[in-house]
């Protein structure tokens, strides 16, 4: 188990080394983004974009996780299609290939002949990683042959792509810009669906004044059979005035409905959560279906190990006073209502939360505007 932890953090690491290269080399980034069209898109966007960079994370993931760990390879799921187009209108399949050099070729491919950026790129995919994070605590046993991976390679893509920098924070949370920015990857039981563990990795979180160059951090968390392990030692303590996380577009409705607690507002699905996980928000409610499991799945494991979860707000409306444990989202199932990426949508909205008390003071409070 440790070694499988270990592998999740490096490869978290080396996709957040991908994200901060990519934004440094201004050559480089404006190669990289294509738009998402058709069943790819998100709806709630009037453009969604992917790059490159988030497709090769996104396979760089399934490449080292996969070769070590076999048992787990046919159920890594992730975002992003691993097609491209480049600007010839040539449709090529992006993976990690066993040599670099290989890889570098492939990329040539895409970038439209520019091997100083296929090279730079192919290098960073295929240079090993450690993290050296401390797991002398975890001792937690895991069927891998029973779980599945969810990876969010870039989420808040929109803030990566703007590169917004030098904004300051309110209450320690980063409305918009690089700090929204994470690398996700969630870990859960196939049969029921229930998230194990969770890697977040924040690949902005702080600028060095001198260099300007960006540092990053990684969080983890591990939820199994009872046993909770985490590298936040100490779970937050809720606040002496409840503070919700939301985004800027929610309902105004919900908005006003929670006039009782401080709201603060941030871009990012899982920068949002990593806000709930740090303390800086008691709650983050969000009411419409515009996130998905790859959003989910490893900030929920890391809430659940220390205490918390995140509900599905639709479920839970139906019937407040139900056990909480009982209406968390799961992970394995698409939900066959729906075509191309919405089936794995998580459609009825959700609250994350740490403390159940304040979970539920606002379901009460939403529950006539949900």
């Amino acid at each position: 188990m440790k070694d499988f932890l270990e592998a999740l953090i490096n490869v978290s690491e080396k996709a957040a080394n991908i994200a901060r290269h990519c934004r440094e080399e201004k050559a480089l980034f404006e190669l990289l983004v294509q738009e998402k069209i058709g069943n790819q898109k998100n709806k709630r966007f009037v453009q969604d974009f992917k790059t490159l960079a988030d497709v090769l994370i996104q396979e760089t993931v399934k490449h080292d996780i996969g070769k070590k760990f076999p048992d787990i390879l046919n159920y890594i799921f992730g975002e992003e299609s691993n097609i491209f187009t480049n600007t010839l209108g040539e449709t090529i399949r992006v993976e990690i290939k066993d040599t670099e050099e290989e890889t570098c070729k492939l990329l040539i491919q895409v970038l439209n002949d520019s091997n100083n950026a296929a090279s730079l790129l192919a290098a960073l995919v295929h240079t090993e990683v450690d993290s050296e994070a401390n797991l002398t605590d975890v001792n937690i046993n895991l069927p891998l042959k029973d779980l599945g991976i969810w990876i969010d390679p870039i989420d808040s893509t929109a803030e990566y792509i703007s590169g917004l920098e030098d904004l300051q924070s309110v209450h320690g949370v980063h409305a918009v810009g690089l700090q929204c920015v994470t690398v996700l990857i969630g870990v859960f039981e196939r049969a029921s669906g229930g998230p194990v563990l969770g890697v977040i990795n924040q690949p902005f979180h702080q600028q060095c004044q001198t260099t300007n160059r960006w540092h990053g951090r990684v969080l983890w968390g591990i939820s199994y059979n009872g046993c909770n392990i985490s590298s936040v030692k100490d779970a937050p303590v809720p606040m002496d005035n409840p503070t919700v996380i939301m985004s800027t577009t929610e309902n105004e409705h919900v908005q006003a409905s929670l006039a009782f607690a401080k709201i603060l507002y941030a871009s990012g699905a899982g920068y949002k959560q990593l806000c709930v996980v740090d303390g800086f928000a008691d709650t983050y409610i969000l009411t419409r279906g515009s996130t998905f499991k790859w959003d989910t799945c490893a900030p929920h494991a890391v809430l659940k190990s220390l205490g918390g979860g995140v509900v599905d707000l639709k479920r839970i409306s139906k019937e407040p006073e139900a056990n909480l444990q009982l209406h968390q989202l799961t992970y394995n199932k698409p939900d066959k209502a729906y075509d191309g990426i919405d089936q794995w949508c998580n459609m009825g909205g959700f609250v994350a939360y740490l403390n159940e008390s304040l979970c539920r003071e606002v379901l009460e409070r939403v529950k006539n505007v949900v």
